[in-house]
């Protein structure tokens, strides 16, 4: 299982206000709202914590199916370019960059499937997929009934799983299978 994060920083400085009265109250526990509040960048930080929770959810989204918000259930244990993240008993590994204007978290069931992952950094466009899918020889990104995405081998039809992020200008396909 897999799932993944991006902000457009541009984006979140001009459209949310982490400032506001509550807003941190919110999505973060006291000690994710401490960290944030005494880093160097706690814009940044904001962004950061975020895009780990969220690239948690989408595999328990896959998991169970149901679509929930509840942000302060994810709770971040560990930060940096590696963290962790835990959600009713399971944990989560997750590898972040920061680049650009730009946030990016992969998460995994498995610390060791992080490094498996591969990762296509798209315009986000309407048309991503016809865009990605005529790059690829081997294998198609589709979605299920369900929105959820899968890669799908074109010789034998078998299924692998993807998870798409998209937000403002850039769009992440990350996938455990080499194109």
């Amino acid at each position: 299982m897999l799932g993944n994060d991006i902000v457009d920083l541009d984006k979140a400085n001009t459209e949310s206000d982490w400032k506001r009265k509550g807003y941190l109250d919110k999505l973060f526990s006291s000690q994710e709202q401490q960290e944030i509040l005494n880093s160097s960048n706690p814009e940044r930080m904001v962004w950061l914590f975020w895009s780990i929770k969220e690239a948690a959810y989408k595999i328990v989204n896959r998991e169970t199916q149901e679509r929930f918000y509840s942000p302060r259930k994810f709770n971040v244990t560990s930060i940096g370019n590696n963290g962790i993240v835990t959600f009713e008993g399971k944990t989560f590994y997750t590898k972040s960059e920061i680049k650009d204007n730009l946030i990016h978290t992969i998460a995994a069931a498995k610390a060791e499937s992080l490094n498996h992952i591969q990762t296509s950094f798209l315009t986000n466009t309407s048309d991503y997929l016809s865009h990605f899918n005529s790059k690829s020889e081997h294998y198609t990104l589709e979605k299920d009934a369900n929105g959820i995405p899968n890669l799908v081998d074109k010789i034998n039809g078998e299924s692998h799983f993807a998870s798409i992020s998209h937000h403002g200008r850039y769009l992440a396909v990350v996938y455990g299978v080499s194109l």
